[in-house]
């Protein structure tokens, strides 16, 4: 196991076996409420920057893992950091949470959105934590037993934030309608005011980023028996490809530039599906070199590629995912891009097993991966987040 650290990369050998024992002993016998801070829902949400394991200026250039972790049958909401570099994440667990999609610190401010608990009759609600305080975001029907929602992105402009997702825009024969939509939550709007993206319509919108003010939200709806890949630019849609099925799932923005990836299909014939971008107000799809490693283990020609996410530093974009040869077979994969021509010339790193769902690049350049309960420097260097549980990463940020 080794200890990772933005500011200074070292390796430092640790035994986690004899802890390991009493974690999992302790989980098995006992619960999870030592690890929670049980908040009151009147509570003020306004963070206070002066919390001593916020403070602005020692948490800068600090890695955090953002995702959810299983155990006796159950999911929890969590993220990880391992900000004293003694090579050990350490887990703080999110009230209320089963998961946390997304995860953005700032200033040494924590924000964090995902979903709460699944319960059985009552679904499950959108939620934003800020320095670990719960707030359900404002939608209609959550109260109803089929009006479940989700929260999946999160991007801060001036004093507003927004977070994309969906929301139950009506009830079906089975459970509800899930609609994309997103929220801007300030001091206006404690619990955030919803922007519908589509009604009646099953859609969601995965990724959100700000350029010139206006909120540009990625996803996909259906039309029809079709899965159709889409941006809104505020509330109005836009289709990024007319022949393929496929998801947006992540955006960026770089100046006046704006970077979509995501997946299409096989003008919805075979399952093969392409790790996919888009540059600005493309129409079409730009797909990305596939992942062969493990090809030769598989008899079938299907295959599922993603491109989950995409960043942008220094003028270059990154963008990292997985493939699926099969259930057992995978390859994890990271992109690098060049959008200066009309047809992007990239070039995959491609590694044996796991998948990939989030990436950021540290300021002496390292590409720092997380996903399938690890994290890897430059795909050479692997560390488990948490060796006592199953993790599940869906986000990783470097602290502002």
């Amino acid at each position: 196991m080794y200890c990772i650290s933005v500011k200074k990369i070292q390796m430092k050998k640790v035994f986690p076996f004899i802890i390991l024992f009493f974690v999992i002993l302790s989980c098995e016998e006992g619960s999870l409420d030592e690890d929670i801070t049980i908040v009151d829902d009147d509570q003020e949400i306004v963070p206070d920057k002066e919390d001593e394991n916020t403070d602005p200026e020692s948490n800068k250039g600090v890695l955090y893992i953002a995702g959810s972790y299983n155990t006796g049958g159950q999911e929890y909401g969590a993220y990880w950091t391992d900000s004293n570099n003694d090579g050990k994440w350490d887990r703080t667990d999110l009230d209320d949470s089963r998961v946390i999609h997304d995860i953005i610190v700032k200033d040494g401010i924590i924000y964090a959105v995902g979903e709460t608990t699944w319960i059985r009759g009552d679904g499950q609600d959108p939620a934003l934590w800020i320095n670990g305080i719960k707030t359900e975001l404002d939608a209609p029907n959550n109260d109803e037993d089929w009006g479940g929602a989700t929260a999946y992105a999160i991007a801060l402009h001036g004093d507003d934030i927004y977070i994309s997702g969906n929301y139950a825009s009506k009830k079906a024969d089975f459970g509800g309608v899930s609609s994309a939509c997103y929220w801007i939550v300030n001091n206006n709007n404690p619990q955030g005011k919803l922007y519908p993206l589509e009604n009646g319509v099953s859609s969601d919108a995965y990724g959100i980023a700000i350029l010139n003010g206006q909120p540009i939200s990625v996803g996909w709806y259906q039309k029809e028996h079709k899965i159709m890949p889409a941006k809104w630019v505020g509330n109005k849609r836009s289709n990024l490809d007319g022949k393929n099925d496929g998801e947006a799932m992540d955006i960026v923005v770089d100046g006046e530039n704006y970077y979509i990836s995501g997946w299409t299909d096989n003008k919805r014939q075979a399952t093969h599906y392409y790790p996919t971008v888009w540059k600005n107000n493309q129409s079409s799809r730009k797909t990305l070199k596939e992942g062969k490693l493990r090809r030769n283990e598989v008899s079938s020609n299907d295959r599922e590629a993603y491109a989950s996410s995409i960043i942008a530093k220094n003028g270059n974009i990154y963008a990292t995912g997985y493939t699926y040869f099969d259930y057992s077979v995978t390859s994890a994969s990271y992109w690098t891009i060049d959008f200066s021509e009309n047809n992007p010339v990239n070039e995959i790193t491609e590694f044996n097993g796991g998948e990939m769902k989030d990436l950021v690049i540290s300021d002496n350049g390292d590409i720092i991966t997380v996903g399938s309960g690890e994290l890897w420097i430059n795909g050479t260097t692997s560390e488990v987040i948490d060796p006592a549980f199953v993790v599940y990463p869906n986000a990783i940020t470097i602290s502002e």
